[in-house]
């Protein structure tokens, strides 16, 4: 138990770290997410603001959720094989 507690903390800091870390080694890719992220939020208010758009909107990431997944699989199994 303790190894994979130790395993998780390990892996929790790499993680936000490289998150951390990446728009620093991508400026170009980070100002542009910046812009997309902007202008979705500003799109959103403008619906909000729009009288005929229905309140509730539901928004289901699936294709994100699959490519997640399939991501932390393998990082999942890497682990593993290395970790014997």
């Amino acid at each position: 138990m303790s190894n994979f507690l130790i395993t998780s903390i390990v892996g929790s800091i790499v993680l936000t770290l490289l998150l951390n870390l990446l728009p620093l080694l991508f400026p170009n890719q980070a100002a542009g997410l910046q812009r997309k992220v902007q202008e979705h939020a500003r799109r959103s208010i403008e619906q909000h603001e729009d009288e005929n758009q229905p309140i509730v909107k539901v928004f289901f990431p699936w294709k994100a959720m699959i490519v997640i997944s399939i991501i932390l699989t393998v990082l999942v199994n890497v682990i593993s094989y290395f970790a014997r």
